[in-house]
């Protein structure tokens, strides 16, 4: 299963970003391919459109084809009948006769106006007409519209071309008119491969229409709402999309039949040219995108399957395996690449070394600390011997003197017994924590010291303090030879009970300081009084092994009376276990 996990220095994200950047430029590369290929498509599309518009419009092409044929015809055979109106008219009824219908006037016009040559027989006066003034002042082809034809007197479109004489002067022009009826008679031309426009219709360089397939009424319906015909003259070919005005998309194609005077616009389905793009909601540069997407995708899942699965399972073991998890299922890395399956080799090999290895220093550890407690506890057992034998000494002593000096070697002794026994029981071996150690000495020793008549009342605050073995020795001794002075000083009140209190405490400054305390008898009469049967003698043994363990913690200590209580201070810095070890390979060397 694939766990997508970002991170901006993961190596998912880093092989994602360089597979990226080696792809880009194929997709560039596609993507130009793709517009070249777009526009090619949609230049034969819009070629064949233009060609689909010329089929569409074959019929109304043949008759404006057929009516520049007759006009050139009369205009090169009016100045020999210019002259004889009666033969030139019957000439010309034999011209509109031979079109069956599709004229409605054929006549020449002299330039002064006066038609006597024409296809009905009839003359007719144009002198006033504005469409004569105009070619008099610029003689040209001309293709004209007019709803209401003067002569014909139906819709028409008229083609007019200048005539001259031998000499080529300008003698009048020869003049073809076409019922607008006969263009939407003839209709469309054979369907294409894109199917028959949905109307078509022919304009001049002005804008103006002339035919339209649908009749002139409904011509505007036809054409685009955002082109103007007059700007789409001159164009030699063109097809666009556009909204016809009544607002339906559309595809229009121009196209020339008289350069300079007469245009063909046919409306198509707008779907016509959809297939070039031109209405796609996808961008050129979708399909080179997703393409570019699609093989980063694949690439990535590549180097998922291939390295990072393997990758990020070796990586959950090692991790495992470094915050102590040392029963790691094996690394399954079936189909991995063979560096990859040396490396999760090489690493069970490792973890198996290390376990093992493991193993063997806990064993040599175990067996240590069953060594040192067995000596702690023959070292206890020997004290303990040496007090008894000192018990049966006092027992014989003859003076009190003798019996108090026993007495007291007798009394450490057994705190240094006491002391031993504590030291095995302990949860460390390298290390000693004092809020273990401490209070069973204290509490063991005025347990040994209490009386049915002298009772102690014990108060300990020890913090979690750990020491070196040298030092939680030379504190034990320290705290044992204090209380042995509180439990011959301190003063047990009316009620038999005497107070003693143990702290042992971390300083802001880093010292660790131990305080002992017990309580002395009040003066009676509110006055201070000789208070030496109740302190400790300054310069005797006990002040001297109180001097001692103090400089075996590079410590000082004070004594003295304090608000009614006798306090014994010792402070020191603790050592860090490798000091401990240290004086330890010296003193060995």
């Amino acid at each position: 299963m694939i766990r997508w996990r970002f991170g901006t220095g993961g190596l998912g994200l880093r092989l994602t970003v360089i597979m990226g950047a080696v792809l880009t430029p194929l997709a560039v590369l596609s993507y130009a391919q793709t517009l070249a290929t777009e526009r090619a498509a949609e230049n034969r599309l819009r070629a064949a459109i233009l060609g689909e518009t010329l089929m569409a419009a074959a019929p109304q092409v043949d008759l404006l084809m057929q009516a520049r044929g007759t006009a050139m015809a009369l205009a090169a055979s009016l100045p020999q009948l210019s002259d004889d109106p009666a033969a030139c008219s019957t000439y010309l009824r034999q011209v509109a006769e031979e079109a069956e219908q599709d004229y409605s006037f054929l006549g020449f016009v002299p330039v002064d106006g006066h038609i006597s040559c024409a296809s009905t027989g009839a003359p007719y006066d144009v002198r006033n007409s504005g469409w004569l003034s105009d070619l008099r002042e610029n003689p040209r082809p001309k293709l004209t519209v007019n709803r209401e034809g003067p002569l014909s007197g139906t819709s028409i479109l008229n083609l007019s071309l200048p005539v001259t004489d031998a000499a080529g002067q300008l003698i009048g022009f020869s003049s073809v008119s076409m019922p607008q009826s006969e263009f939407q008679d003839r209709g469309l031309g054979q369907a294409g491969s894109v199917g028959q426009p949905l109307a078509i219709v022919t304009f001049d360089r002005s804008g103006t229409v002339l035919t339209a397939t649908n009749g002139l009424d409904d011509a505007a319906r036809t054409i685009p709402a955002h082109h103007a015909l007059k700007d789409l003259a001159g164009e030699r070919g063109e097809s666009f999309l556009d909204t016809a005005p009544d607002g339906h998309e559309r595809a229009f194609a121009v196209v020339p039949l008289w350069e300079g005077e007469l245009y063909l616009l046919a409306s198509w389905p707008a779907d016509v040219l959809d297939e070039a793009g031109l209405l796609s909601g996808w961008p050129p540069f979708a399909f080179p995108a997703l393409m570019w997407a699609a093989s980063l995708a694949v690439a990535w899942i590549a180097a998922h399957s291939q390295v990072l699965h393997q990758i990020r399972a070796l990586r959950s073991s090692i991790t495992a395996f470094a915050e102590g998890e040392r029963r790691l299922p094996p690394l399954r890395l079936r189909g991995a690449a063979t560096e990859l399956r040396d490396v999760a080799e090489a690493y069970e090999r490792m973890t198996r070394a290390v376990v093992q290895d493991e193993a063997d220093l806990e064993n040599v550890i175990h067996q240590k600390e069953v060594l040192l407690r067995e000596v702690h506890h023959r070292v206890k057992n020997n004290l303990q011997l040496i007090a008894s034998i000192l018990n049966m000494q006092l027992r014989r002593a003859k003076t009190d003197e003798a019996r108090a000096a026993m007495r007291n070697v007798q009394e450490r002794v057994l705190s240094l017994a006491t002391i031993h026994r504590e030291l095995y029981l302990t949860s460390g071996q390298t290390d000693i924590r004092a809020d273990e150690l401490l209070p069973r000495i204290a509490a063991h020793i005025l347990k040994i010291g209490a009386t049915p008549e002298r009772r102690f009342d014990l108060d300990l605050r020890v913090d979690e303090i750990r020491l070196v073995p040298d030092q939680a020795v030379a504190v034990a001794l320290f705290l044992a030879e204090g209380l042995d002075n509180a439990l011959k000083h301190a003063w047990r009140g009316p009620r038999g009970i005497a107070s003693v209190g143990v702290s042992f405490t971390r300083t802001a400054e880093g010292l660790a300081a131990l305080r002992v305390t017990n309580t002395l008898a009040p003066p009676s009469d509110g006055t201070v009084t000789d208070l030496g049967p109740m302190l400790p003698i300054e310069d005797g043994f006990g002040e001297k092994l109180l001097a001692a363990f103090a400089s075996q913690l590079d410590g000082s200590f004070t004594r003295g009376p304090e608000a009614g209580l006798y306090v014994l201070r010792l402070s020191f810095t603790p050592a860090a276990l490798e000091a401990g070890e240290e004086r330890h390979r010296r003193a060995e060397t």
